[in-house]
């Protein structure tokens, strides 16, 4: 099966005519770039004119290596994220509108959908800065998603991935280390988790992702989030913290604090909560060994990163 690219000369008319469909208005197709990601989901971000005004779509399909040859998906988040979107916009969260969903691939060969490409940069970039307004931003969006309620998503809340409660998350966690790994340190702090086990939050609703990639502001106001391709009902704290060890840069700035000040969450535990997140980074990193799979940034010495980590959270 041919790689998809808009770009082909072939592909754009279908793509021009496809967007211009589900927009109701003319356009004239100019470019379209590959969004870089790891979901199974591939995003195009295409540049085009109506009424001499550039306009900028994102095209989403399923990776080729998804699609049976059928030309039909397997992935039924494919079509979840959609109708999730759909469903948030009737809520007071701010994401992307969505559109032009097509299950059969009637117009361009292969199942997709069209979302908005919301104007405004990255919240990363002003939390690098150390920027208040951005500390502030970012804790309030999170809450704003972990409030929402599952009479506000519909039936579709039925749909969503039902996260673990945290004992029974950290049972399974380390049931499965002791399977892969032994030695003293991670005896030590598996112990140490174990003994300190706080009890376990309501599940609340989130994303799949708190990246602060996926938060996009513009004049220091929330213009929406996206990526909700893993969301579902997770436990609020681990949510909130597991960003920190992939964006140290979090860290140690008094967002922790304040998030639980917040949310009435008490402060004591989120240590526990770091621990428990070190543990299940490395956990992932074993068994994409085992399976001799390539592990995101391995130019990078990850495991030992893990551990030099562990080992300093122990001492504490």
């Amino acid at each position: 099966m041919t790689e998809f690219n808009p770009n082909h000369p072939e592909v754009k008319k279908k793509v021009e005519k496809y967007i211009a469909d589900s927009l109701g208005m003319p356009v004239e197709f100019i470019l379209a770039l590959p969004v870089k990601g790891g979901s199974p989901t591939l995003s195009w971000r295409v540049e085009l004119t109506a009424a001499e005004k550039q306009l900028f779509i994102l095209l989403k399909t399923p990776k080729q290596e998804i699609i049976t040859p059928a030309g039909t998906s397997k992935s039924y988040d494919f079509f979840r994220q959609y109708r999730l979107l759909k469903q948030l916009e009737t809520t007071k969260l701010k994401t992307p509108k969505v559109f032009g969903l097509d299950e059969k691939g009637a117009a361009l060969g292969l199942p997709s959908f069209l979302e908005e490409s919301l104007k405004g940069r990255v919240l990363y970039n002003f939390l690098k800065l150390k920027e208040k307004w951005a500390d502030e931003l970012f804790i309030k969006t999170i809450i704003e998603i972990q409030s929402l309620k599952k009479e506000e998503l519909g039936t579709l809340a039925a749909e969503l991935e039902q996260g673990e409660e945290i004992k029974s998350f950290f049972a399974r966690v380390k049931a499965e280390m002791r399977e892969f790994t032994k030695g003293p340190l991670l005896t030590g702090v598996i112990k140490k988790l174990s003994d300190n086990l706080p009890s376990g939050l309501p599940l609340c609703f989130g994303n799949g992702d708190f990246n602060p990639k996926n938060i996009i502001v513009k004049e220091k106001k929330l213009s929406g989030v996206i990526d909700f391709e893993f969301a579902g009902f997770f436990d609020p704290l681990y949510e909130f913290l597991f960003p920190f060890e992939r964006y140290p840069l979090l860290k140690n700035r008094g967002l922790e604090e304040e998030y639980c000040r917040q949310t009435g969450f008490d402060v004591k535990i989120t240590d526990w909560y770091r621990g428990f997140i070190l543990i299940v980074k490395l956990l992932e990193l074993l068994k994409y060994e085992k399976t001799n799979t390539a592990f995101q940034n391995d130019e990078r010495n990850i495991k030992e990163e893990l551990l030099s980590e562990l080992s300093k959270w122990d001492e504490k």
